[in-house]
């Protein structure tokens, strides 16, 4: 199924693909769309994050805006939070958004270099600055939160706390750039998608890591695609992960 830059990509249980490259999208194994949210503005890249809800409707992290919006079945917005610094048509404003289980949402201010969490008031509840752009963030069922900044997977406690921290030189003579998408694994591996993987010479587009930074395995094929952000690993049969999926 033909798509564009893919940030952010899920299996849903149903085995549909929802992903956003720009506009977020969801399609049948058979290459159907069924949902489709395009944002009204589209300089800056429309929309680069997206996750569906419990309840029926799909979070959108709206890049060239700055905002957190939710969509119903039907394409309309039944939600929307503006976060800030944001300037409207920017590339910078917006990546990864997910929605939490304590209804307020983490948010990746790309170029702020910021992770924040804000209830949907828009009150912020917790802060951190990030060493370089912050891309994607998820929280885990411990109250941790994974965050990617390029170079590095960093883990913190509730207190915004570093607890541990993947560096992409870590692992002696195996080349990593921009560390990008993530997904926690049962065994406490992460599995990492990279950003222009092969720039100048070598890398990995994919790869698993464990808590105690040796790889586990790692992917290279250049002609596959350079930028595999998005990263979702399945089951031999190629379904989703019965346990709740951390990414």
């Amino acid at each position: 199924h033909k798509a564009g830059a893919l940030h952010d990509a899920w299996m849903l249980p149903t085995g549909n693909i929802l992903y956003a490259d720009g506009a977020v999208t969801e399609v049948t194994p058979e290459k159907q769309v069924v949902f489709q949210f395009k944002s009204k503005v589209s300089k800056g890249g429309g929309a680069y994050g997206c996750q569906r809800l419990a309840d029926g409707k799909t979070l959108v992290a709206e890049n060239s805006t700055g905002r957190i919006l939710e969509v119903d079945p039907d394409g309309r917005i039944a939600f929307a939070l503006q976060l800030q610094p944001a300037k409207e048509g920017s590339h910078n404003n917006l990546r990864i958004a997910r929605k939490l289980g304590n209804g307020n949402y983490l948010a990746c201010l790309k170029g702020a270099k910021i992770l924040r969490e804000v209830t949907p008031e828009g009150k912020t509840v917790l802060e951190i600055k990030t060493p370089n752009i912050t891309f994607a963030a998820f929280r885990t069922p411990a109250n941790t939160t994974y965050v990617s900044t390029l170079n590095h997977i960093t883990e913190y406690d509730a207190s915004g706390n570093k607890v541990w921290e993947f560096a992409a030189t870590d692992v002696p003579g195996v080349t990593i750039r921009n560390m990008t998408g993530m997904h926690l694994l049962p065994d406490g591996n992460v599995a990492v998608g990279c950003y222009a993987a092969y720039k100048g010479g070598g890398g990995h587009a994919l790869f698993e890591v464990t808590r105690e930074k040796k790889m586990a395995w790692r992917f290279s094929n250049p002609r596959m695609g350079s930028s595999l952000m998005a990263i979702q690993v399945l089951d031999k049969d190629g379904k989703p992960l019965p346990d709740a999926c951390l990414r």
